[in-house]
């Protein structure tokens, strides 16, 4: 009876536990989508510190640290979980993320060529292996990477289209890269950095100017899908 009522103790409080950290995820959710985004980042905080082992909670920490550019923090708190023998797909592409927004090239490299080794088509890895590979002078590779990511890419391309196309540029292809960012501003007519692009690009096409004034790839601080 004392070994029956311990046991529902525990159980007990496990599930109170965990009522109270999908609270306050939700909480955190419903902060974000008022814009509230310093509300958001504590929450998830908090829910990362009553549950500091658990792979969920440093995610969505580590993401929210990462558009907060608190680079540093996000990468000490993932790494563990990235470096892990079942670390995810999800995980270890949040983690080459930072690794790029810290200018780790060759780690971000690293990282994501695990996570296609995982999700051979994870078309997000793909992206940041692109990113990664074209910051370290390998273009060519990086356009394959880029283009494999296009071929199973889900939602919004224009983002990939993007670094595709500076890509492209970047090795002479100018023609090539402004049809793409063309196509790209079909789809997202307001994007800024689409019409910046195409202006800059149009411009060497028109000049024949040498490619090395292309602006350099580089990833976004916030998730793309």
């Amino acid at each position: 009876l004392v070994l029956s009522g311990c046991s529902g103790t525990s159980v007990d409080t496990q599930q109170r536990t965990s009522q109270i950290d999908s609270a306050l995820e939700r909480a955190a959710y419903s902060a974000a989508s008022r814009g509230e985004d310093e509300s958001s980042l504590a929450l998830l905080e908090r829910v990362y510190k009553r549950n500091s082992d658990d792979a969920t909670a440093a995610l969505k920490y580590a993401a929210a640290l990462r558009r907060f550019d608190y680079l540093n923090r996000a990468s000490m708190v993932l790494r563990p979980f990235a470096s892990a023998s079942n670390a995810t797909t999800e995980i270890k592409n949040e983690y080459a993320a930072i690794q790029l927004a810290q200018g780790n090239y060759a780690t971000a490299e690293e990282f994501a060529q695990q996570s296609i080794v995982i999700d051979s088509e994870n078309y997000q890895a793909f992206h940041y292996l692109g990113i990664a590979l074209d910051a370290q002078g390998m273009h060519e590779e990086a356009e394959r990477a880029f283009r494999k990511g296009l071929d199973y890419w889900e939602g919004d391309p224009t983002t990939i289209m993007n670094n595709l196309a500076l890509n492209l540029a970047t090795q002479g292809h100018v023609t090539e890269a402004r049809t793409i960012l063309e196509k790209a501003l079909s789809v997202a007519p307001d994007r800024v950095e689409l019409q910046r692009n195409l202006r800059i690009i149009s411009t060497l096409e028109e000049t024949s100017a040498p490619p090395a004034k292309v602006p350099k790839v580089v990833p976004t601080r916030k998730p793309q899908n």
